[in-house]
């Protein structure tokens, strides 16, 4: 676990040249002491947008994300003395037309630093509960999810009863996924639908983040692997000019094409502890992936 006041101390990994590095925080303690905590690390913009959250934890989660990026990206032996400069003082991170923070503009000429290593590291942040995980890799784009497990009911038509109790949220959710995916989590035993819901929702959301689109990209048109392996779950990539609610099949061409594109990602499950479920996904082949949970004995 982390303590609020360990973290502007707690050591954070390099970004290696070709590897896909996952970095998390739980954020244990008082919220209003992980804002104060994660503050130094922030801009004023950044601030000012979390003082805007009803809920504190939503503010914390918020500040320190953005805290591990900044960190992060400061510290790597390769971030040019320019950038980290840019980076303290007045590096709100730019956010692409779908809304997705990216690194500032760099200074290296080309894109690249003195050894050929491209200059660029990609990020992407996600948080739920009192986990606050983030990625970076240098070989392409890459998205993560962490998600808080609930518990699913015990029935057999999940998920198609909207009208249950306290569920409609997440029958809701399932009602958006590939046919196939929800027809593997509906043929489980019941007491295994809810993890493997889970999985399929964090893959998806982080193949979803790494192609920058988001939720403008319906959970349909792609397809993941709901089983429990920890890694190679993507099974086909969407059209990224479809529009969300077409529910057309795409051309068998178009399919296979899809299907080509999915072995030309590194896509992974990531340990995010007891009751989350977490999964990250980069447009890049083969990566090597390390996942640090910081923890205070690692000051």
């Amino acid at each position: 676990m982390t303590a609020p006041r360990a973290f502007s101390r707690c050591r954070l990994p390099q970004v290696d040249d070709a590897a896909l590095v996952c970095v998390g925080v739980r954020m244990d303690g008082d919220a209003t002491e992980w804002i104060a905590a994660a503050a130094p690390f922030t801009t004023e913009r950044e601030r000012a947008h979390a003082g805007r959250f009803v809920h504190a934890v939503d503010a914390a989660r918020h500040l320190v994300g953005r805290a591990i990026v900044r960190r992060t990206l400061m510290a790597d032996r390769r971030t040019l003395m320019a950038d980290r400069r840019a980076l303290a003082v007045d590096g709100d991170f730019p956010r692409t037309r779908w809304g997705k923070p990216v690194c500032p503009p760099r200074h290296a000429e080309d894109g690249r630093d003195a050894d050929g290593v491209p200059a660029v590291i990609d990020f992407s942040i996600s948080h739920a509960g009192a986990m606050v995980w983030a990625a970076f890799c240098r070989a392409g784009c890459v998205g993560i999810d962490v998600e808080e497990t609930r518990v699913l009911p015990d029935r057999p038509d999940w998920p198609d009863r909207p009208d249950l109790a306290g569920l409609a949220e997440l029958t809701e959710l399932a009602a958006q996924l590939h046919p196939c995916e929800r027809d593997a989590i509906r043929a489980l035993p019941a007491t295994e639908r809810a993890a493997a819901f889970y999985r399929c929702w964090t893959r998806k959301e982080a193949v979803l983040k790494a192609l920058g689109r988001g939720l403008s990209l319906p959970l349909h048109g792609f397809q993941v692997h709901t089983g429990a392996m920890g890694a190679d779950w993507l099974v086909s990539l969407p059209c990224e000019d479809a529009q969300a609610g077409d529910d057309a099949a795409p051309a068998p061409a178009q399919r296979r094409a899809e299907q080509e594109c999915a072995p030309a990602w590194t896509t992974r499950d990531i340990d995010a502890g007891p009751g989350y479920q977490c999964s990250v996904a980069a447009r890049a082949a083969h990566l090597p992936v390390a996942a640090h949970l910081v923890e205070d004995d690692a000051a």
